[in-house]
């Protein structure tokens, strides 16, 4: 994005402190926007229905962004997120979108060509993580991790699953 089309974004987003182990939203949650990390750090955690124990799927720092897809799709949240030390976030929601794309058309229509290629991007990092699965590796959830915000991750992936049981 552009240094305007960037000022302008920045504009409408809300920035706001969290302590160490403050949540951000819970698994499960309406997705409501994206957070863009100026400072600190926060970690994604996916929890199986009916166990207590949540698996950390990865581990954010500034100035990486997550959330992305909520803000043009209705999903729920796939995990939570969970600062890990005093972090500083922006928030930029579904109604800051929209007021974006009143104001200014092309910046939004800009925003959301940058989501496309994230999204692609991601999806190529998981595409090539997944083939290089096999018995003697782990059971893949980290690839699912980085589209966690779009796609459920399979019981079978979650639970110790092989390559050869990814459909």
């Amino acid at each position: 994005m552009s240094q305007l089309e960037r000022y302008e974004f920045l504009q409408l987003s809300h920035r706001r402190r969290f302590k160490a182990g403050e949540y951000i939203y819970h698994q499960g949650d309406p997705g409501t926007g994206l957070y863009m990390i100026e400072q600190g750090s926060v970690e994604l955690l996916y929890q199986e229905e009916h166990t207590d124990n949540a698996a950390q799927l990865t581990m954010l720092h500034a100035p990486e962004c997550f959330g992305a897809f909520s803000v043009d799709y209705l999903v729920r949240r796939k995990a939570s997120a969970r600062c890990t030390s005093e972090t500083v976030l922006y928030g930029f929601f579904i109604s800051d979108y929209q007021t974006l794309a009143k104001r200014h058309p092309r910046i939004a229509l800009r925003f959301l060509e940058t989501l496309n290629v994230l999204a692609t991007h991601k999806y190529d990092l998981v595409m090539s993580r997944i083939s290089r699965i096999d018995d003697d590796d782990d059971n893949g959830l980290e690839a699912y991790a980085l589209l966690f915000e779009t796609y459920d991750i399979p019981v079978k992936v979650s639970s110790g699953a092989k390559s050869t049981d990814l459909e």
